[in-house]
């Protein structure tokens, strides 16, 4: 680790939206960024006018050796921080700690903190602890212990992995699927030809509500600033991370629960706590703790709270001056996500979901670009370079997906026989 009056910052998953909001709330400010990008993506980071330089790695999920030992040869030309974004890169760090902590501090808690936030089961049973309402969770050690305690279950029901993603420590990491059963037998299925064994698997009561979000910068548990934000429209309509948010007050209800849990874990650093809110002052069900930037980062700056400026303040050990309010009512929008969101509708509801679901031409509506509705997630005027790489490397993956599903088609179809 160096020690200099301007630092010196590598962020890490240059292909993330959060990258790229945390280079350029960091670049803005005169700090000296770097980003690392993965083989075979669109490094939307490393387009930004904010990234000094950028170098490009083996894809962290399928090389992770190949891609720490590129990561520790770059850091030894001296940084101050090293920041993740990515659930891959996160666990690789943590698995690997004590070798990178030799060449920077690390934007990440300390390992009892992070390891409740990864495994989706200790999350739980620590929240129960504290009085944040939890989804009903079992696990199975066997299929056969599954298949006997099936037919008693409810449905819907949601089946998750314990960890998003999981390594042994040399062979690429697997990569967990969240996935829906409306009956037994289909429960059974997804078990069945799962990659992961029974006992990494969990399932949970279906939980309706409203996707709401509690972002907190903390200080070994005590929090130094707080935004909340609510799910408008999901990238994919039966779950997953937002297309379309909006900042809301900080109302009790949701953030009391969530600095709970915080102050718990002793937390240093950020984190998201993830909720499924069911109005009606019921209490909000806690879905998962996410230990990094999320996908929704652009929206908190938008609204008036940098957390990547006051995250490289509070490690660094410089000077924090207390957020301001933020602003309510500021919405997002990420295009890409909007048009994952389109063509899912498009597809038609899956037949294992049960929830709401759009219709075409609800989606089609939804999603019409209304001016002065909200504030794009990666488009800047002033740093215009990422958007445009971004759609021109949506269209071209789409007009390849395109092909490839008619050169399947062909290949199917039976010729004709005079």
């Amino acid at each position: 680790m160096v020690s200099r009056q301007v630092p010196r910052v590598l962020v890490v998953d240059a292909h993330t939206t959060s990258a790229l909001a945390v280079v350029r709330s960091l670049g803005s400010r005169g700090l000296a960024v770097s980003v690392a990008g993965e083989e075979g993506r669109c490094n939307l980071a490393a387009y930004s006018r904010y990234a000094r330089r950028s170098i490009l790695c083996a894809q962290a999920e399928r090389q992770p050796l190949v891609f720490a030992d590129q990561l520790a040869r770059e850091l030894e030309s001296g940084y101050d921080l090293l920041i993740p974004t990515s659930d891959t890169t996160v666990t690789l760090l943590r698995h690997d700690r004590e070798r990178f902590e030799r060449l920077v501090r690390i934007a990440l808690p300390s390992n009892d903190s992070l390891d409740a936030a990864l495994d989706k089961q200790v999350t739980a049973t620590v929240a129960a602890e504290h009085g944040v309402s939890i989804p009903r969770t079992v696990s199975y050690a066997t299929l056969r212990e599954l298949e006997g305690a099936a037919p008693g279950l409810s449905y819907p029901c949601v089946v998750k992995p314990r960890f998003s993603r999981q390594w042994n420590g040399a062979g690429p990491l697997t990569r967990g699927t969240v996935r829906y059963a409306s009956s037994p037998a289909a429960l059974i299925d997804i078990y069945r030809t799962a990659s992961q064994e029974p006992g990494s698997l969990l399932v949970q009561e279906f939980v309706p509500g409203t996707g709401t979000g509690v972002f907190v910068l903390a200080d070994r548990g005590r929090p130094l600033a707080v935004f909340v934000h609510r799910r408008l429209r999901e990238a994919d309509p039966t779950g997953g991370r937002a297309s379309l948010a909006e900042s809301i007050a900080p109302d009790d209800r949701v953030v009391a629960p969530a600095l709970r849990l915080i102050s718990a874990l002793g937390w240093h650093g950020v984190a998201m706590a993830e909720f499924k809110d069911p109005g009606n002052e019921r209490p909000p069900v806690l879905m998962e703790i996410n230990g990094r930037f999320w996908g929704s980062l652009p929206l908190a700056i938008a609204a008036g709270l940098d957390f990547p400026a006051m995250l490289v303040d509070l490690l660094l050990e410089r000077p924090l001056v207390a957020p301001p309010a933020y602003q309510v009512g500021v919405r997002c929008r990420h295009l890409r996500g909007d048009l994952s969101y389109l063509a899912a509708a498009l597809k038609g509801r899956p037949a294992a979901w049960k929830g709401d679901f759009p219709s075409r031409f609800a989606a089609l509506a939804a999603i019409a670009p209304w001016p002065g509705r909200w504030r794009p997630y990666n488009f800047r005027l002033a740093d215009p370079l990422p958007a445009v790489r971004e759609a021109m490397d949506f269209v071209s993956r789409e007009t390849q997906s395109v092909a490839t599903r008619r050169k399947r088609t062909r290949g199917t179809e039976v010729p004709h026989l005079p």
